[in-house]
């Protein structure tokens, strides 16, 4: 048994420089609509957003004086409803139509994933799961292959 069970990350909250600007753009660019704003105390002026099933998946707080702007982690990575390569192709063109900085495209084994910028430099990455995990399966598949992350081609789909 585990200490703590964590069933998948809940939520992220992002410090930006214009949580507007920002929703706005997470609107557009990944659907998502806001859930609630934050009316007072310190987090004002902050923004939930929902992909439209939990309350909210990402939060925009604004930042602090001075911050520096995406370099809080790494990456966050969203994986797509969708379950065919078509379906990460779309959302690559989709991306693209948008103007989106992308970064790179990864090849991990077990998944696919683009990954782009947010307008404050936060990377993330849309992934196609290829490998499923409730039998373990991609755990040992990601295991094997050593974590590999090989840059990869993918051709938009439009419509």
């Amino acid at each position: 048994m585990k200490p703590i069970e964590v069933k998948r990350i809940a939520h992220i909250v992002l410090y930006v420089t214009d949580p507007e600007a920002s929703a706005a753009w997470y609107g557009k660019v990944l659907g998502m609509e806001i859930s609630a704003r934050v009316k007072e105390g310190p987090y004002k002026g902050g923004i939930f957003l929902t992909f439209g099933v939990s309350d909210h998946d990402i939060a925009l707080f604004p930042a602090p004086e001075g911050a520096t702007q995406g370099k809080e982690f790494e990456h966050v990575g969203l994986q797509l409803a969708g379950e065919t390569m078509a379906d990460l192709q779309r959302a690559y063109a989709h991306l693209l139509a948008n103007e989106v900085r992308i970064a790179e495209i990864l090849d991990h084994g077990v998944s696919t994933g683009i990954y782009f910028y947010d307008p404050d430099g936060h990377m993330l990455e849309v992934l196609l799961q290829r490998t499923a995990h409730d039998d373990g399966q991609a755990i040992r598949q990601l295991r094997e292959n050593g974590g590999q992350a090989d840059p990869t081609a993918l051709d938009p789909l439009h419509g």
